[in-house]
């Protein structure tokens, strides 16, 4: 039988349970079982698998592809020595296998007329004891096992890591570009012959970058002929998740002027310090660099909140 022992909104519970409302995607449905129509799906003890338990099921319009994406999520929230390569294969073939049946259920024929194409999926494991380990984590992902398949199914794999990112950024976000006019945009760079586009929702790949643009609209008090003015301007941020070093601040600056992001009136580039060496070295070497590459004045940078490091380390 599908995993119906607890509701999604328990099982978030350690995620965060507005993680993806934050990512701005229609959910189509949560919490659903669908029958399973493929008597290849067993179970360890051979026997069929009659039904599959759907935890989320959203949408969001992908730019790059021109198509609604389909996404169903597989929420897993244990203990370390419950995050074994074994368990992983196993929520994996289990996202599998419910990915394939819910392409034709009929409890999703209403939720599947809303998306282009369903054959996408991530699989969301949250250590909740502290003990998570990411080194190992890795270690074990690399021991699933994938059989190709006539029809492909993309699965995400997120761990602790990825969900205190995304919580990272988005925490960020909010604070400081949440306005009533909604005019903060996730920014999707025109690449090969695609149009530049901006939309309130990020994207699965985009989460899954080591850099996220976005653009926001506000206002700053001037002086004109001597009186205080509100003038708009336009920001561009870049998240970076890439490893800090000194070539990598070189790199991001050439990416910046190759996608012809440098027509706003304000740069901001928000780094996730893995420790407190990363957090150094863009103290001390981060605005040199701006200054050659940028307009000084334009440029500012700020140091996202890493859990793991104390604030002493990170502020």
């Amino acid at each position: 039988m599908g995993e119906n022992a607890k509701k999604i909104g328990d099982k978030l519970e350690g995620f965060g349970k507005r993680l993806y409302e934050r990512f701005g995607w229609n959910e189509l449905t949560r919490d659903v079982e669908i029958a399973c129509t493929n008597s290849s799906h067993k179970t360890e003890k051979a026997k069929a698998k009659r039904t599959h338990g759907v935890d989320l099921y959203h949408s969001y319009f992908d730019p790059y592809k021109n198509m609604n994406i389909g996404v169903v999520t597989e929420c897993k929230n244990y203990g370390w020595d419950n995050i074994n390569p074994g368990n992983l294969q196993k929520w994996f073939n289990q996202l599998l296998w419910t990915i394939e049946c819910a392409q034709t259920s009929v409890n999703l024929t209403t939720s599947n007329e809303k998306c282009d194409g369903l054959n996408t999926g991530i699989l969301l494991v949250h250590t909740n004891d502290g003990r998570y380990d990411d080194a190992k984590f890795r270690e074990y992902l690399g021991q699933i096992n994938y059989k190709t398949k006539r029809s492909t199914v993309n699965i995400f794999v997120a761990g602790n890591k990825e969900i205190e990112i995304w919580d990272s950024m988005f925490e960020y976000i909010e604070k400081n570009f949440n306005g009533k006019d909604n005019s903060f945009k996730f920014y999707y760079p025109s690449i090969l012959g695609s149009s530049l586009v901006q939309l309130s929702h990020v994207s699965l790949y985009q989460l899954y970058s080591s850099f996220i643009f976005a653009e926001n609209k506000t206002e700053i008090e001037t002086i004109f002929a001597g009186k205080p003015m509100m003038e708009p301007i336009t920001q561009r941020i870049v998240f970076s998740f890439d490893k800090i070093s000194e070539t990598s601040f070189l790199y991001i600056f050439d990416m910046f002027k190759a996608l012809q992001l440098e027509s706003a009136d304000e740069y901001i580039f928000a780094f996730y310090p893995e420790n407190k060496d990363d957090v150094k070295l863009i103290e001390e070497k981060f605005m040199k660099y701006a200054c050659e590459e940028l307009k000084m004045s334009k440029v500012k940078y700020i140091i996202l909140d890493n859990r793991n490091l104390s604030p002493i380390d990170t502020k």
